[in-house]
C-alpha cells in the first residue's frame, strides 16, 4: 500500500484572514485536514460570512481538537460552548464562532465527508 504526505505549511488550501489569522487545508486519500492559527478578535461573522452564499452560520461539520487558546461556539439551536486546549469537538452545521481571551487560537480540524486529491505526493 502506498504513503502519501503532505505538509500544513505547504497547504492544498490556504485561507487569510488579514491580521486575525489563517487557515490550511491538505487533502490525502479522500479525507481533509486543517490548521487554524486564529488571534484575538476573530469572528466568523466579519471573517468568513462574507465569503459563503449567504450563509448566515457555518455549514459545515467539523471534527476539531484545540491545541491552545478558547474559541466559544454558538450554534443555530442556542447552545453554546466554549473550548479550550485538549477538547475534541464534533460540530454539526449551523454555527458560527469567536476567539476568546488574549491567546491565539489553535486548532486541528479533521474535515468531514470525502474530498480529492488535487495531487499525491
Amino acid at each position: 500500500m502506498p504513503i502519501t504526505k503532505k505538509n500544513l505549511d505547504q497547504p492544498d488550501q490556504h485561507f487569510e484572514y488579514g491580521t486575525a489569522g489563517q487557515a490550511n487545508y491538505t487533502v490525502v486519500g479522500g479525507s481533509m485536514v486543517g490548521r487554524s492559527v486564529l488571534h484575538p478578535g476573530w469572528n466568523w461573522d466579519e471573517y468568513v460570512k462574507p465569503y459563503t452564499d449567504g450563509d448566515q452560520s457555518c455549514p459545515m461539520t467539523h471534527n476539531e481538537y484545540v491545541i491552545s487558546g478558547q474559541i466559544r461556539y454558538l450554534t443555530d439551536e442556542g447552545d453554546e460552548v466554549l473550548a479550550s486546549a485538549g477538547d475534541h469537538l464534533w460540530i454539526g452545521p449551523g454555527h458560527r464562532a469567536w476567539v476568546v481571551g488574549d491567546e491565539p487560537f489553535v486548532a486541528i480540524d479533521f474535515e468531514v465527508g470525502e474530498f480529492e486529491d488535487d495531487e499525491e505526493g
